[in-house]
């Protein structure tokens, strides 16, 4: 059954979000996991992850993964940051598939419902958050409105995480 999203959860998400921005980091992992945690609020999902845009290697870089994909067309999206999932990175736009039901009946273990976001700052793209479910029309264009809202929150974890590394470097 799909999860509502109440309005609730979405702003007390947000504030956490943006509260968990403005502290010291803890470790872009464990900050990343509590920003997942936060997210769960409001959204379902059986694969999350989180990546990092390498612009040396012109690809993408998981930071943070939950759930396993249980085939290999899930785990090009939500280990390799390729097929949808560079898609989106490369056009910077979001990406909302509500169902990828197979003909053979083998939807069990594969994602049936995808849903990517790039995270864009200042008009850079630095990463993408991708959602997956194996659940059919489990995401709306509602949910991806949301993603899109969140998704800035994620990016500055992510330069908050490596500005820090940065002055350690520096000292």
């Amino acid at each position: 059954m799909k999860k509502d999203i109440r309005i609730k959860n979405v702003i007390a998400s947000l504030y956490d979000l943006s509260q968990l921005v403005k502290e010291k980091s803890a470790g872009l992992e464990k900050e990343l996991k509590r920003a997942r945690v936060l997210i769960q609020r409001a959204f379902d999902f059986n694969l999350f992850t989180v990546f990092q845009y390498d612009y040396l290697e012109r690809k993408l870089v998981p930071m943070h993964m939950y759930g396993d994909p249980f085939n290999l067309v899930d785990a090009v999206n939500f280990r390799l940051g390729k097929g949808a999932t560079q898609w989106c990175i490369h056009h910077k736009r979001p990406l909302l598939i509500k169902d990828l039901s197979r003909e053979d009946g083998t939807e069990r273990f594969f994602v049936n419902s995808f849903l990517a976001v790039p995270i864009i700052i200042n008009a850079q793209t630095v990463g993408a958050v991708v959602m997956g479910d194996f659940e059919k029309s489990r995401y709306t264009d509602a949910d991806r409105f949301m993603m899109e809202i969140i998704s800035p929150y994620l990016g500055n974890l992510l330069m908050k995480s490596y500005l820090e590394l940065d002055k350690e470097d520096a000292a």
